[in-house]
């Protein structure tokens, strides 16, 4: 693994993390646990690491977080994948909407949200995609109309994760029908418990049912609830999706670091042809460079700015990185037992990695935001 050069602050941090995972060891999730028992280990797990400020370093210590910056935030990650801590249930909180309403909410929106995000108490979903809206989102439906000094808003959003265990999603809907498609937009802070909200799962292939149908029947919501004004939810949420592809892209490096892992110790308990040492030695050096060129934007933003565009190059790369990763760890396994073993770890990791490339953008969406907004080539 690479690891950051580190300031003698960033050094003791790493000293002190590792010295509570010695005594404090991560909770292990079986594969073929249901998803309502994964919430719960990992909501309690994420409880934990927020009660030492261990997540959330970045955020202000008004706020629960410790006033550092995302490289600290990535030196804890690193610490993390080497313990083979679970994945953290919040993440669309600590890595979406809490920078998010860092940089735009209001003081009163800061003070409510972000403390509970940190601590899992609340988790969140994401309301951007429809059905006619997943990889163009200008063209979302979901409108929300005034009422008084209130919203009501009407629609359906689709691949919404734990929407079923959410208490708030983070949605996008169109408030001005005259305004062109990126312009009329709004972001809102929606409370699950609202009436006219229900929630459909969706099966997915790992058998999980993780995404959600949402369906909006004029639910209202106070305009205390919308981030930033209405009409500038599109900025707000493109900054919400290079969040999304730098911060939590980093976050899931935690899975490619357990696949490899798992390879590693197969590898040396039973032997290696040379043909899976050469591919074994690929991957990992592929993934130093993915995990380089993170931690190279992390850097960037330590500088305070903001993330931008070169996310799709984290996203991109982690992801279709990460399937050949799973591919080859689930192929070991039905090496070892004579056959692909559709239940265990490999099988449920190979299985969900190849939604890896659709959400959070498709591949294809990625390659397009590369080519045109940091290699500035011409659209055809």
């Amino acid at each position: 693994m690479i690891e950051l050069q580190l300031n003698p602050t960033q050094e003791a941090l790493r000293k002190e993390i590792r010295a509570w995972l010695q005594s404090n060891k991560p909770p292990q999730i079986s594969a073929d646990a249901p998803l309502s028992e994964f919430v719960q280990i990992s909501r309690e797990w994420q409880f934990r690491l927020a009660h030492e400020r261990f997540v959330g370093v970045h955020f202000p210590e008004a706020y629960g977080g410790r006033g550092q910056s995302v490289v600290e935030e990535a030196v804890i990650q690193e610490e993390l994948a080497k313990a083979r801590a679970p994945q953290l249930v919040g993440l669309f909180g600590l890595t979406m909407v809490g920078p998010v309403l860092l940089r735009f909410g209001t003081d009163e929106q800061k003070s409510h949200y972000l403390q509970k995000i940190l601590s899992a108490e609340e988790i969140w979903c994401q309301g951007f995609s429809e059905p006619e809206a997943g990889s163009d989102l200008a063209s979302l439906k979901t409108e929300a109309r005034p009422v008084g000094d209130s919203w009501e808003i009407s629609g359906q959003k689709v691949w919404t994760s734990f929407a079923q265990y959410a208490k708030y999603s983070f949605l996008l809907a169109r408030t001005d029908l005259q305004a062109p498609k990126h312009k009329g937009l709004t972001y809102f802070l929606l409370p699950m418990t609202s009436a006219g909200i229900s929630v459909r799962p969706l099966a997915q292939i790992t058998g999980e049912e993780e995404f959600n149908e949402l369906f909006l029947d004029r639910v209202i919501v106070p305009n205390s609830s919308i981030v930033g004004k209405p009409g500038q939810g599109w900025d707000i949420a493109i900054s919400t999706l290079m969040f999304e592809r730098v911060i939590l892209t980093f976050s899931r490096h935690l899975q490619s670091e357990a696949a490899l892992a798992e390879i590693g110790d197969t590898l040396k308990s039973r032997g290696a042809t040379d043909g899976e040492k050469n591919r074994f030695g690929s991957l990992v050096a592929k993934s130093m460079a993915v995990r380089a060129l993170a931690l190279s934007h992390l850097v960037q933003y330590n500088n305070e700015r903001p993330p931008g565009p070169e996310g799709s190059l984290d996203k991109l790369f982690w992801s279709e990185m990460f399937q050949e990763i799973a591919k080859f760890a689930y192929e070991l396994r039905g090496s070892e037992r004579g056959f692909l073993d559709r239940n265990g770890e490999a099988a449920h990791r190979y299985l969900y990695s190849r939604g890896r490339t659709i959400a959070a953008g498709t591949s294809e969406i990625q390659r397009n935001i590369i080519a045109e907004r940091l290699l500035s080539l011409p659209r055809r």
